[in-house]
């Protein structure tokens, strides 16, 4: 397989080993990307390293490398877009003759890869999940909080119980104090 365009992410690294990274980058998704069924997209994970991609039914490859950690579903839609990009800035004809590495300019592949730095950023669902979870932990956090008043209500509740008990006592003593005390 040929590079014909190519975008790093490597501010994680020390600026020493970026170029090496990005070799290990480039051989990674050539061998993964020769192993790879044409028409299918998958994933090969190496430690704690993906590498997701497809080979279109044109032989059209994309690869993207990430952590572990790193969401499928937004992987398998970086390179799903990536593609596109390239697809819609270059014609079958442009790249089909190449026989060497070449990196053709692709308009907006170093934003996209950019995008996806943040995958609740990037994909809408785990936008909405992330949302949500946010949701639920404001409204857990707002149900213990009444849960405390509530506490605090029958504690105050039980007081002025006694408060009513008390008084009445007192109005009880009260009026036989008054009864033996009469005034004409």
């Amino acid at each position: 397989p040929i590079i014909l365009a190519a975008s790093y992410e490597l501010s994680g690294f020390g600026f020493f080993q970026r170029g090496s990274v990005k070799e290990v980058c480039n051989f990674t998704a050539r061998e993964v990307i020769q192993r790879a069924q044409i028409g299918e997209m998958s994933v090969c994970t190496y430690k704690e390293y993906v590498c997701y991609n497809r080979v279109t039914a044109k032989k059209l490859a994309v690869a993207a490398l990430s952590d572990s950690e790193y969401p499928r579903r937004v992987g398998f839609e970086l390179i799903r877009q990536a593609l596109e990009l390239f697809c819609a800035q270059y014609s079958e004809e442009k790249w089909s003759k190449l026989d060497k590495d070449v990196l053709l300019p692709v308009t907006g592949l170093d934003e996209l890869l950019q995008k996806f730095q943040n995958p609740k950023e990037a994909d809408k669902i785990m936008k909405i999940q992330s949302e949500l979870d946010e949701t639920k932990n404001i409204l857990v956090k707002s149900i213990d909080q009444m849960l405390e008043r509530g506490e605090k209500l029958e504690d105050l509740a039980s007081r002025s119980g006694d408060l009513s008990f008390q008084s009445k006592a007192f109005l009880n003593n009260a009026e036989k104090l008054n009864k033996c005390c009469t005034i004409l």
